[in-house]
Formats: structure tokens, sequence, C-alpha cells
């Protein structure tokens, strides 16, 4: 039987062969915890949550069997804090700009309360319905 090409059967095994060779591809922990911090530092200080407390696991340590386990463990446990961080910020900003927007609506609401403001009414209908269906609860009372 003459063979014209790879079959599927040695396709794969040449992928498994690359994907093998690949896996043990030293990385550059360093380089890449670099490239992290410059991420980090890229982040608004304005959208930075103030005292973040990072968890830590109870010694800290990492359980690793060889000095290429250690850099991984180690650019893995950057990676969690970077998107630990990014969510505080996102979740940060977006509390901030809930602040903001309960502001606009306080105020929109002591106007619509003047004759002269009464086209403001509708606006204040819509966000009361915005708030319901994206929180569940009404607007909280202005404190």
């Amino acid at each position: 039987m003459k063979s014209q090409g790879s079959t599927p059967e040695k396709a794969t095994v040449s992928g498994a062969v690359r994907l093998k060779q690949n896996m043990r591809k030293k990385i550059d922990a360093e380089k890449i915890l670099q490239t992290l911090s410059v991420i980090r530092e890229s982040i608004p200080q304005h959208m930075r949550r103030p005292n973040r407390v990072r968890k830590k696991s109870s010694d800290g340590a990492f359980e690793a069997a060889s000095l290429e386990d250690f850099e991984l463990l180690t650019v893995a446990d950057a990676l969690e804090e970077l998107s630990d961080e990014i969510s505080d910020s996102v979740a940060f900003a977006r509390e901030q700009a809930l602040a903001e927007a309960l502001k606009i609506y306080y105020a929109a609401e002591e106007l619509a309360r003047d004759p002269a403001h009464a086209d403001l009414i509708p606006h204040l209908e819509e966000m009361r319905q915005a708030y319901q269906r994206d929180f569940g609860v009404p607007i909280p009372p202005k404190k």
C-alpha cells in the first residue's frame, strides 16, 4: 500500500509531538513578570481600589518540583493577582459611576418638583425603571 502524504493518524501523532515540544519550551518568567508589572502600572491610580488587601495562602509558599515549575507557579500567581486587581478596578469604577449617576438622579428629582422642569419627569421614570431592572430594587432615597 502506497502512502500519499500523511494520514490522519500520523498528523495527530506529529501534532501531539509538536505540542509536547512546545510545552517543554522554557518560559522567560522574568520578562513575563516585568510585562505584568507594566500592565499593572498602566491601571490609572484613580481607578484603583484604596487599601486593597491581597488574599494570600497560609504560608505564601509554592510547592514546586523544579525551577521551571516554580517559575510557572510564580507567573500564574502574578496573572491571578493582576486579574484580581483589574476586577477590583472595574468594580471600583462602576461603584463610582453609580454614585455619580445617583447624584444626577437626585438633582433631577429636586428640579422636577418645580413645574418649570416638568420635562424631567419622564427621564426620572426611565432612570427608576433602569435601576430597578439592573439592581432588582428601587432607587434608594437620598441620604
